[in-house]
């Protein structure tokens, strides 16, 4: 789980990653498995609470994490690539407070 206060809103917002495989919601893996590109066994997902945008992490290769958030539609918002995957996690995070705000 990771928590980050959003400076511009001070509002507290937590994400619980879960790993693809743990997803019970057939609809929610769905939209998860068609926004990965590299691997559903590294996939990881998170949801906003009061949001209907979600954010991933997937390795690419060993040192190389992508992040992702996605909107509604699966449409992917923002997207990039950290060398760790707490650091992809804290780059979805932070894409995803600038879209809430």
């Amino acid at each position: 789980m990771i928590t980050t206060l959003h400076p511009a809103t001070s509002t507290c917002v937590t994400l619980n990653w879960r790993a693809f495989e743990n997803i019970s919601s057939n609809s929610e893996a769905a939209s998860a498995a068609a926004c990965c590109v590299f691997s559903l066994s590294t996939l990881e997902v998170a949801s906003a609470d009061d949001d209907a945008s979600f954010a991933l992490t997937e390795r690419r290769q060993p040192e190389v994490w992508r992040w992702a958030v996605i909107g509604s539609g699966g449409i992917i918002l923002e997207e990039g690539y950290e060398a760790s995957q707490c650091d992809a996690k804290v780059a979805a995070l932070e894409a995803l407070n600038l879209m809430i705000a």
